[in-house]
């Protein structure tokens, strides 16, 4: 029985992250649209033809990435196919990601401070659909390839995307204050859409680390350096500095209320900033080492028997 049940699950283990992630896929869309027909009129019903476009885009993506994982073990497997599956997912989630920053956008300048909080149909009901979007990101990229956990593959996708579901959280929580009509009329002008447009941006940016993991074929092939620090950039200082400087002038400037996420944007920042810094120092010291080595003849080369593995996994050329 155990033995049947384990072949079954074999059988149609690449099934269930795609089926679940059209499913929460369709609650989002429909929630968000709901809000736009409710507040804006029927006119926005012509968002439902960009959501079909999306809609099919992640099912021909789910379809070949399928075939494609299924063979990839066999002779039947070739860098082409894999090729069409990266560029599959990027564009099915870029696509995606614009539409649900487009819709953010539109709410949270025009109506935002309309929704009631006794109604199902608030604020809390929109925060909750628009987080999803980190949902929908980690089980669209669960889709698209089969590294094992514990492995390097697997490491080195969850280096590049495991953040991608708490920034779009952040940049929701960064929304909040545009939902209270009093503290909107008392921001400066220009400030509410600073927050919109950094909060959307932030939608849209988890492309990047998707379109590396494309190109090195999801740790099939190494990393290139520049799209790897680029990512790192993108994440310190253009996703989380500008919110926390966004939170700080809400809070000293005009005495609202700070968000927890405030740390998360610290210690992201913290992070990344001294990781190019001990990258950096790596490299001094390293050029230094072989200066030296270079000039002791007859002697044998020393390797360090204690360097993090996973440097092996960024092309430095």
């Amino acid at each position: 029985m155990a033995n049947c049940f384990i072949r079954c699950c074999r059988v149609v283990k690449h099934l269930p992250v795609r089926v679940i992630c059209i499913l929460v896929f369709i609650l989002q869309t429909s929630v968000v649209d709901y809000y736009l027909v409710e507040h804006k009129g029927n006119t926005y019903f012509w968002f439902l033809v960009a959501d079909v476009i999306v809609f099919c885009l992640f099912v021909a993506s789910f379809i070949v990435s399928y075939q494609n994982l299924k063979k990839s073990n066999t002779a039947d497997a070739n860098s082409t196919k894999e090729k069409v599956v990266g560029w599959l997912g990027v564009a099915s989630w870029s696509i995606y990601a614009v539409i649900v920053a487009s819709k953010s956008g539109i709410i949270f300048i025009d109506f935002a401070d309309d929704l009631d909080e006794s109604n199902f149909f608030g604020p809390n009901t929109l925060k909750t659909a628009l987080a999803l979007t980190g949902v929908v990101f980690l089980l669209h990229l669960s889709s698209l390839h089969d590294a094992k956990p514990g492995s390097e593959r697997r490491a080195y996708i969850d280096e590049l995307a495991g953040t991608v579901i708490f920034d779009v959280m952040d940049c929701v929580d960064s929304m909040e204050p545009l939902f209270i009509k009093e503290d909107r009329e008392s921001f400066p002008p220009g400030l509410i859409e600073a927050i919109v447009a950094i909060a959307c941006l932030n939608f849209v940016i988890p492309t990047i680390p998707l379109l590396t993991l494309s190109h090195s074929k999801f740790g099939h092939a190494m990393l290139p350096r520049r799209l790897v620090m680029i990512h790192k950039i993108l994440l310190a200082y253009i996703i989380n500095l500008p919110l926390l400087i966004m939170r700080m002038i809400l809070w000293h400037g005009l005495n609202h209320g700070v968000s927890i996420f405030s740390l998360k944007n610290v210690i992201v920042i913290g992070v990344i900033t001294y990781d190019f810094y001990e990258h950096h120092e790596a490299n001094m010291d390293a050029s230094i080492k072989k200066n030296e080595v270079s000039e002791i003849k007859n002697e044998e080369e020393i390797i360090p028997t204690d360097s993090y593995r996973l440097e092996n996994r960024f092309n430095y050329e």
